[in-house]
């Protein structure tokens, strides 16, 4: 009787194992495709973590850090090739001209009064200090430098407002008016001496910062004001492996799309100086749980600022390594070795700093950082071509209030600023939108008729290609088997389906899309639909630009 006992349990247990396994095997589930990407562990254990400047910028230029694997598809992209809303990232789906300019602003920024200086920063490059105003709340103040008002501080918020409007967190930041009348030093605030001991700071120590600062006439100083992000600071992220004491850390940082497309989007921004330093994770506590959420921060090394100078010359051409390596070579051909940032034209003004004047035949994929990342080397085309499409959706009066926003006080320097970006993000859009196949958005209509877009064509980018070819599949979920059911081929976005699909609700049916394009040969590479029959119709559960 035991024996038999056993042997039933055991047979269950084969049941019960084959049937999970079966299950973990399909394709698609219930909830396909995820939308929102959930942080389900308690993160409260996560502790600050620094990241060395000099350690990052070396392992960075030298070492080549994270997975060595070529061609892997981003790791953290629903079924639909889409990222959904994180911790990481947030797809802003109903862009406006007036919610860009506002951004994330939920003040006009720090209460006029006394500002209270809490903690000193005399070490870097850019002066600066961290105050609370009278309404208690924290803010992070950055001047701009002698001899450009407006550079740094323009450039922060317009940048910060356009990475806000394609998904990031950033900090909430404004133009403020430092008057040194209203700054008075905290009973315990402390400043760092250069041989890394502290002492509290004095008043020399505010004049020596401001000296490195530009002035008003009136003696008051342009700064921008961060608000303090929520939660408690953690430090930066890298742009490889995961946060080992984050329990919702599990992808590996150099396999999220959203930092892969950073790429593009620096590139169009001009951001040479994206680096892990210029990012802050932070432990926020929201519903009695405790989650890290990850932030971009300080683009005052965008468009044409520098930060503390006009970007030099080279800046965006090409990495700090090779620049340092074309010093030998000068001084071997005597000077007469020519670089591209030589010959080509720039735009220079104090209120922006220098950047590439002409941008209409700027090539996306000659431009450099000054140090790339784990994550800028794994980006493939289908990241490159979900973060054009993103960058798309920002139209140019979106650009203008974005530049608005750093308030240069500047016609020219503004209608500069919001011309070039707009020819960069064109130079996008046809480098990147034509690389790939750019079939979008595939919808199957009850009757079997499947319609679709064509990205790069409606963006004016291409012509229409000659044709549109379709390969019909009966889809096993279970197995992944696909028995084709027979091909179709159109000149229009709108191709029936042979006969033979699938009719019963749960079923499921793929498809596959390929164009003809003598200009685009890459478009032939099919992209893959996978649709799922409800009884409302056929609903798209799977999407693979690049498989």
């Amino acid at each position: 009787m035991m024996k038999r006992f056993n042997y039933c349990v055991f047979i269950l247990a084969l049941i019960l194992i084959t049937g999970l396994s079966a299950g973990a095997d399909s394709k698609f589930y219930s909830d396909d495709p995820i939308l929102q990407e959930s942080d389900p562990e308690d993160a409260s254990g996560t502790k600050e973590s620094e990241i060395d400047l000099v350690y990052d910028l070396m392992e960075n230029l030298f070492s080549k850090p994270g997975d060595k694997t070529p061609n892997v598809r981003a790791q953290n992209i629903n079924t639909v090739d889409e990222v959904p809303d994180s911790s990481w990232y947030t797809n802003r789906n109903a862009l406006t001209v007036t919610g860009v300019e506002k951004g994330l602003d939920t003040t006009d920024g720090p209460a006029s009064g006394q500002w209270t200086i809490i903690a000193g920063k005399n070490d870097g490059v850019t002066p600066g200090f961290t105050i609370k105003d009278t309404a208690g709340t924290k803010w992070f103040i950055k001047p701009d430098p002698p001899g450009y008002l407006g550079m740094a501080t323009g450039a922060e918020v317009s940048a910060g407002k356009l990475f806000w409007a394609l998904g990031y967190f950033v900090p909430e930041t404004h133009i403020a008016s430092l008057d040194p009348a209203n700054l008075v030093i905290g009973e315990d605030t402390k400043i760092k001496t250069p041989a890394g001991n502290k002492r509290k700071m004095k008043q020399k120590d505010i004049d020596k910062m401001l000296r490195r600062a530009a002035k008003n006439p009136d003696g008051s100083y342009r700064v921008i004001a961060s608000k303090a992000l929520e939660g408690e600071p953690l430090g930066g992220f890298r742009f490889y492996a995961t946060r080992p004491d984050d329990p919702n850390d599990v992808i590996p940082h150099e396999h999220r799309r959203e930092l892969r497309g950073y790429l593009v989007f620096a590139a169009w921004l001009n951001h040479v100086d994206c680096k892990a330093l210029q990012s802050m994770d932070t432990l926020v506590q929201q519903n009695g749980k405790s989650f890290v959420r990850h932030h971009l921060l300080d683009f005052s090394s965008t468009l044409g600022s520098g930060s503390i100078y006009p970007h030099e010359f080279w800046e965006g051409y090409e990495y700090l390594m090779e620049k340092t390596g074309h010093i030998g070579k000068d001084a071997i051909t005597f000077g007469f070795m020519v670089e591209p940032y030589r010959t080509d034209p720039f735009f220079n003004s104090r209120s922006v700093g220098r950047m590439r004047e002409n941008n209409k035949d700027w090539d996306p994929d000659t431009w450099f950082p000054r140090a790339s990342n784990a994550a800028f080397r794994h980006a493939r085309n289908d990241d490159k071509f979900w973060a054009a499409r993103k960058l798309m959706s920002i139209s140019d009066d979106m650009i203008r209030a974005a530049i608005r926003a750093g308030q240069l006080n500047d016609q020219a320097s503004e209608d500069f600023l919001v011309k070039a970006l707009s020819e960069r993000r064109d130079a996008i859009g046809r480098k990147y939108l034509t690389a790939a196949n750019p079939v979008v958005d595939p919808v199957l209509s009850q009757a079997g008729v499947l319609t679709f877009g064509n990205a790069a064509v409606s963006a004016g980018f291409a012509g229409a290609p000659e044709n549109y070819q379709t390969i019909w599949y009966q889809y096993d979920n279970a197995t992944g088997q696909a028995n084709r059911i027979g091909g179709t081929t159109g000149t229009e976005a709108r191709i029936p389906a042979p006969q033979g699909l699938p009719q019963q609700t749960g079923a499921y049916a793929k498809v596959e899309i390929s164009a003809k394009s003598t200009q685009h040969p890459s478009w032939e590479s099919p992209v893959h639909a996978y649709f799922l029959r409800t009884s409302d119709g056929w609903k798209l559960v799977g999407f693979e630009r690049i498989p």
